[in-house]
């Protein structure tokens, strides 16, 4: 029973490729135009008729043998026609050219169309062809026996409907729909099409920016243009990195092919009523549509410079992407907008600075992150402090330690060009973002009443030394009295003291003597 099934699954997908060859006509026609009808041969009891065709080369079958032969006409659909049943539809279908009977094109028309005649006078009581084409008429090509059983075939389906249909099983696979990282490609998993239908299968891709290819199963690969055609097989899908700018997104395969053929024998008209009607045996198919979605997960890195402590975006620090292995991926330098980078593999990768932007330190730290299945957009923030530079500079008593005001200083850089110029206070003096290099201070005018001092004070600023405190020492002048201005009293006693005092000691030391 199995093998029966087999052959004859086999033989209506045979039918069906028989069909697709001789070409697809839409089932039940309003109306078609038939050709200028042929003559057969006389192959049984002197009976012979007319091939008839319509324009487009598709076969017609009598229904009405003695009305004139349809030629180069038009007829129109019978809608409910009383000739066209199972039985004739089985004749046609399984008649020429569906099938071979002799593997002549003539006698199997000759066949088909005799037999649809027996078959109308058996079932429906007309007379077609006499006794003498049915049992006694000359057969020297022994074709009645043909005719007859073809005939009984028909009979058997008399109460069959008249139109038939052959379903497709299309099927469109993909086990796993996430695109991989390859490359600088996105590449899909095997794709698979498959039908009972030997037929081309029209593939189109919705969503596949520019650069997209397929991969045939040989390997071969070709830039994807619109939609394409293929059989039952596999191929994948390759997508460029560069075209991806979303986190996911998705390219939509549409597969569409035959899903169902219908069969369908009907009667048509002429305009000439006077004229046979004809039997045309008709095919259409449905087409089905199979979609699988591929999805492309794919990484965004967002990496910002900010202030720490205003959190306003910095431009102007140089940075670079490493991956776990500490190979360079990229490196730039910031702007006030996000740096975006994209396509990553999953792994660990790290961000480090290279040099800070204008007025801020350094960070020196490393910062990393992962990407996986799970994390793919990923927001990197990379802070920075201001750098402030702070030098106190401060006057002071040698002996006291006390601030002095008064003092004039200056302070210069390494090339010597003055950056400040300012008058001690009992505070001190504060000089602030300087940038880095070696500065020195010294003393122009000193305070009263003491030493103008000629040290020159170094100091260097680098982001390890912002902070630096500058003392600058002054020693006091010795008085000397201005004679000159004393009274002349005062000056007689300054005299007489000293005089004493010159004698007292002379005396001393002449007793010392003795």
């Amino acid at each position: 029973m199995k093998k029966h099934f087999k052959k004859l699954f086999t033989a209506i997908i045979a039918l069906v490729v028989v069909l697709a060859s001789i070409g697809t006509v839409n089932a039940a026609a309003n109306s078609i135009q038939l050709a200028k009808a042929t003559p057969t041969n006389s192959y049984i009891a002197g009976v012979s008729f007319y091939y008839k065709k319509t324009t487009g080369g598709s076969y017609l079958y009598c229904l009405t043998r003695h009305k004139n032969a349809a030629s180069n006409i038009k007829a129109n659909l019978v809608s409910n026609s009383k000739y066209v049943d199972g039985g004739v539809a089985h004749i046609i279908a399984n008649g020429y050219p569906n099938k071979s009977i002799t593997g002549s094109k003539e006698k199997d028309y000759y066949i088909t169309q005799t037999a649809v005649w027996w078959y109308l006078d058996k079932v429906k009581g007309t007379s077609n062809l006499g006794k003498d084409f049915k049992e006694t008429g000359s057969d020297k090509h022994d074709l009645r026996k043909y005719v007859k059983s073809l005939m009984q075939e028909g009979y058997k389906h008399r109460n069959d409907s008249k139109s038939s249909s052959i379903n497709s099983n299309l099927a469109l696979v993909a086990n796993d729909t996430t695109m991989s990282l390859s490359d600088s490609y996105y590449v899909s998993n095997d794709i698979k099409i498959s039908s009972n239908v030997a037929d081309n299968k029209t593939v189109t891709l919705t969503g596949a920016p520019t650069g997209t290819k397929i991969v045939r199963s040989d390997g071969t690969e070709v830039n994807y243009n619109g939609a394409f055609t293929m059989g039952n097989g596999t191929f994948k899908v390759k997508v460029p990195s560069s075209s991806i700018s979303n986190t996911a997104e998705t390219i939509k395969i549409s597969v569409t092919g035959v899903g169902s053929t219908v069969y369908e024998t009907n009667e048509y008209q002429p305009t000439d009523s006077s004229m046979q009607t004809v039997a045309l045996y008709e095919s259409s198919t449905k087409n089905i549509t199979k979609e699988v979605t591929l999805q492309i997960l794919s990484s965004k890195v967002s990496i910002l410079k900010t202030d720490a402590k205003t959190g306003q975006a910095l431009a102007g620090a140089q940075l670079v992407l490493k991956d776990s292995n500490g190979k360079v991926l990229a490196e730039w330098t910031s702007t006030i907008n996000e740096h975006i980078i994209r396509n990553l593999s999953n792994g660990t990768y790290t961000v480090e600075e290279t040099a800070a932007p204008t007025g801020y330190l350094l960070n020196k730290n490393v910062n990393s992150f992962t990407i996986t299945d799970t994390n793919k957009d990923i927001k990197v923030r990379f802070e920075n402090t201001a750098r402030k530079s702070v030098v106190n500079i401060v006057k002071v008593d040698q002996e006291t330690n006390q601030p002095l005001a008064g003092a004039e200083l200056v302070v210069r850089n390494s090339a010597g060009e003055e950056i400040a110029r300012f008058t001690t206070t009992d505070q001190a003096y504060v000089l602030t973002d300087l940038a880095n290099g070696t500065y020195t201070v010294e003393e122009t005018v000193a305070p009263a009443g003491y030493h103008k001092s000629n040290e020159k004070i170094t100091f260097t600023i680098d982001d390890d030394h912002l902070s630096h405190q500058v003392t600058f020492v002054n020693t006091k002048a010795v008085i000397v009295p201005d004679t000159a201005a004393l009274p002349s009293g005062i000056m007689i006693l300054i005299g007489m003291i000293i005089t004493l005092s010159g004698i007292y000691y002379i005396s001393g030391n002449a007793k010392k003597v003795k």
